[in-house]
């Protein structure tokens, strides 16, 4: 739905679980690394597996890197799904990566996504003191209050894997078809859903594109997830928020966040019980530190279209969702 190729969607996946357990990924050998995420992912079959589980048995940061991981992503496959992971073969434990001695860095501005995952945490210390460059307290105050549950890293995380233990995204075609049928018998046995979806177009002479999903897990209410592109960066002044949206006097915010540095924007979020009443999601550009109660300048615009049950191969697929 975003035009990459199953290459880059690769690369996304394994920076996406990089970032996931970030302390154990960096002890695991790099020349390993990306065929142990594929291998979580359920992206080999045959000798490339065979091969990934040998070198699990024979290393112990290998091994914590992957369990780290399914601690984090095991309510997202399918019943019966997750990789195993092998018990040590005893052999002496393998060196870790040699590390260089790093000096202790000048005091930098967290990151969005940082902020987002640290907010619990941040409510119950007391309140560090801003460092040069950082955001201002009107920032703060008003992402604190107002973004998506779920933001930057751990929305693409979400949108990464979803996509992909749901529908294959980059499996071969040797294998294309068994993925498909597990991902169906998951969708239909109580794994996550993709209820509806969207594509985001931007408006007018705005800039970036992007895709919604209304996704449901077994036993949970109905979340939207969100992920943009190529967006003009927000800077601290400004900031996105997503609304459902039928016209300027139907919408209903579900929440704001900032962009990276690139002008992408990920994030997912609860939706209010009358999400179906509305055709649209949009994502509007709004001032830092005010309250709209209606998009106040649209850049994203994208109609919802119900996925069927029977058509849970694909983030689009059998669908062919677009844009207005």
């Amino acid at each position: 739905m975003l035009g990459m190729t199953p290459a880059r969607v690769r690369e996304l996946a394994r920076d996406a679980l990089g970032d996931l357990a970030p302390a154990t990924a960096k002890r695991v050998d790099p020349d390993w690394r990306g065929q142990v995420a594929d291998y979580l992912l359920g992206q080999q079959t045959g000798p490339e597996a065979t091969a990934t589980r040998g070198h699990l048995k024979r290393s112990e940061p290998a091994r914590a890197w992957a369990f780290s991981l399914l601690d984090s992503l095991s309510h997202l496959y399918p019943n019966g799904s997750m990789p195993a992971i092998p018990d040590s073969d005893g052999a002496e434990p393998e060196p870790l990566p040699a590390q260089e001695p790093v000096s202790a860095p000048e005091p930098a501005p967290a990151p969005a996504a940082a902020r987002a995952a640290a907010a619990p945490a941040a409510a119950a210390a007391p309140p560090p003191s801003r460092p040069s460059g950082g955001l201002s307290p009107a920032a703060q105050s008003f992402v604190r209050r107002r973004r998506l549950i779920i933001g930057g890293v751990a929305g693409a995380v979400v949108i990464a894997i979803a996509v992909l233990l749901i529908t294959g995204a980059f499996s071969s075609d040797s294998h294309k078809k068994s993925n498909t049928n597990t991902a169906a018998k998951g969708t239909t046995g109580g794994a996550t859903r993709i209820l509806y979806e969207g594509v985001l177009k931007k408006v007018g002479s705005e800039k970036g594109d992007g895709v919604a999903l209304v996704i449901q897990q077994a036993g949970e209410s109905p979340q939207l997830v969100v992920q943009a592109e190529a967006l003009t960066p927000t800077g601290q002044k400004n900031a996105y928020e997503v609304w459902l949206y039928n016209s300027p006097s139907d919408a209903a915010p579900l929440g704001a966040q900032f962009t990276d540095k690139n002008g992408g924007l990920q994030g997912r979020g609860p939706l209010p019980d009358n999400f179906k009443d509305f055709k649209s999601v949009v994502v509007s550009r709004e001032k830092v530190g005010t309250n709209p109660k209606k998009p106040s300048t649209i850049v994203l615009r994208g109609d919802l279209v119900a996925v069927p049950a029977n058509a849970q191969t694909g983030a689009t697929g059998a669908t062919g969702a677009t844009g207005p």
